[in-house]
């Protein structure tokens, strides 16, 4: 069973860990990766060797930076991500 029941709530989970990771960088391993356990759609930003059975993302990926220079949530990697996962067609 899969925690998110649509393509928004995983979305929105997935946005709100990259602003938290982005604005709390020092709290998390310098390794840190988006880990996404497939089966149950659990999303944690952590160090692969941490997670078991995951699907890594490398955070760089899921990091965009406005006009200013300011990083934020990269949308279009994000919900490239959920379409992963979610069927769309």
């Amino acid at each position: 069973m899969k925690m998110f029941n649509d393509i928004s709530s995983y979305v929105k989970d997935v946005t709100g860990l990259i602003w938290r990771y982005i604005h709390n960088k020092e709290q998390y391993p310098d390794n840190a990766q988006l880990a996404v356990q497939p089966e149950i759609l659990t999303n944690v930003i952590d160090d692969p060797k941490q997670c078991h059975f995951c699907d890594l993302y490398d955070l760089s990926i899921l990091i965009a930076h406005d006009s200013s220079g300011k990083p934020m949530p990269n949308h279009t990697a994000i919900q490239n991500i959920a379409n992963r996962y979610y069927d769309v067609g």
